[in-house]
């Protein structure tokens, strides 16, 4: 919505913070923690694939009675409620330390990167438009985790995104403009491939990993390896990963035929990829950079117009006012015939792409 983004970074409106632990703040705790733990791995020369249970319950505590007093004024140590609601925090971080030390034995990737800033004092260079009316505009962010992988075809890239909830990327919201971080992290990374690992690399994929601990529902009584085996497929990363069997093995190096329990894709028994699998070739890659630079071109073009339009999209039930901190500001209301959504229709993936070609081609 321009309106909340100009209030946001125009008028610089903030909310007034509460002593309360949030979404946001739970998010903070366990991408730092894992980043820590992830910079622990490498200091101590360890690797993610042979950590013992006792080296990660270890990580997992140092980190975050290291990360703790820093978060929302102490807030953890406040009240014998926050101290529990810690410790059940930690369980979780526990929990994904523990499924990522397992996908890494069965992954020829591992991570080269963790936290990688881009921008104009990040550890990589910003990416530059120039404005119709001249102005300059860099964008600036974080990457969770970059993985790289090498094989016969040559040196492979991929992004890892930690999420608190379940995330999957949907090429409908690309093209509508609303879900552009992953491949814009994925431009950065072939940008900058060489100041990164020192030479050119190719796009393996994007994929979210989504921190939690869940819960196993069975009718059935079930071993404590069946159990942890279930609980292994829940953190199943969704995402896009290049169309190339040997790539998808490089992901999954268990996988033999069927579906992996690492991504979501699978191999035929003749090698071939399944009809399930998400998967976009690598030209497919770089048509999807194309066109989300382009997108940040016209939004940059859009704000520098002064355009502070009140105007939400909908998309099924979902909208952004939901969530948006500006709502006592912006006062919108569907009833009033003036406060109208950008309605969004829903596309499949194959639509989304197709849509998102033609737009190149004007």
């Amino acid at each position: 919505c321009p309106f909340s983004h100009f209030l946001s970074h125009g008028l610089k409106l903030r909310e007034r913070e509460i002593f309360r632990l949030d979404a946001p703040n739970i998010g903070e705790l366990f991408h730092t923690a894992l980043k820590e733990i992830g910079e622990e791995v490498r200091r101590r020369n360890l690797s993610w694939a042979k950590l013992t249970q006792e080296q990660i319950n270890i990580l997992v505590k140092e980190s975050v009675e290291n990360i703790a007093p820093r978060l929302m004024n102490d807030i953890f140590m406040s009240s014998n409620r926050y101290r529990y609601l810690l410790r059940k925090l930690e369980r979780v971080i526990f929990r994904a330390t523990k499924v990522l030390s397992e996908q890494a034995k069965a992954s020829g990737f591992s991570p080269v990167g963790m936290e990688v800033s881009f921008g104009p004092k990040g550890d990589l260079p910003p990416v530059r438009f120039r404005l119709k009316n001249g102005m300059k505009m860099e964008l600036a962010g974080r990457i969770d985790r970059i993985d790289k992988a090498e094989n016969e075809q040559g040196v492979f890239l991929r992004v890892i995104d930690y999420k608190s909830g379940q995330r999957d990327l949907n090429l409908g919201e690309v093209y509508y403009g609303i879900a552009l971080q992953m491949l814009t992290y994925l431009d950065i990374l072939m940008r900058y491939s060489e100041k990164l690992i020192g030479e050119k690399a190719l796009p393996a994929g994007v994929l979210y990993f989504h921190i939690h601990n869940p819960m196993i529902k069975t009718k059935k009584l079930l071993t404590e390896d069946e159990i942890e085996e279930e609980i292994f497929k829940r953190f199943k990363m969704k995402g896009l990963v290049l169309s190339d069997p040997e790539v998808v093995k490089l992901m999954d190096t268990s996988l033999q035929s069927g579906e992996s329990k690492i991504i979501t894709a699978g191999l035929k028994r003749d090698g071939q990829l399944t009809a399930r699998s998400k998967v976009a070739t690598e030209q497919d890659f770089s048509i999807l950079r194309d066109y989300v630079q382009n997108t940040f071109e016209k939004t940059g073009n859009a704000i520098a117009e002064g355009a502070v339009d009140i105007a939400p999209y909908k998309m099924k039930d979902r909208t952004p006012c939901q969530f948006c901190p500006f709502k006592s500001v912006c006062r919108f209301d569907s009833t009033l015939k003036e406060n109208n959504y950008r309605i969004l229709p829903t596309i499949d993936q194959k639509e989304a792409l197709e849509k998102v070609k033609e737009a190149l081609n004007k």
